[in-house]
């Protein structure tokens, strides 16, 4: 039921990681963005997608420090986080 939720919400991309482009990119945001090099790629996938606000269900705690996106998890590090910095939100 979940997951049929999620498919009904989401807009998937497409997307190839083939050029020096979009890996340059991804490699500059490494400098501000404390990510690895797996969520630089998917953070830039979903930039160059133009899908609007950023949703991400994850329980990877990189996301909480990533600016401008939602982040939807149960990590237990992360929510004690958002508590504090009020940005919270409990569905």
């Amino acid at each position: 039921m979940a997951w049929k939720q999620v498919k009904a919400l989401a807009i998937p991309i497409d997307v190839t990681v083939d050029n020096a482009t979009f890996t340059d990119a991804a490699l500059k945001r490494f400098q501000t963005k404390a990510v690895d090099g797996y969520d630089l790629l998917l953070l830039e996938a979903i930039n160059r997608a133009g899908v609007g606000t950023v949703k991400i269900i994850t329980d990877d705690m990189d996301y909480s420090v990533v600016p401008g996106i939602q982040i939807f998890t149960s990590n237990k590090y992360v929510i004690p986080d958002a508590v504090v910095q009020k940005k919270l939100v409990v569905r």
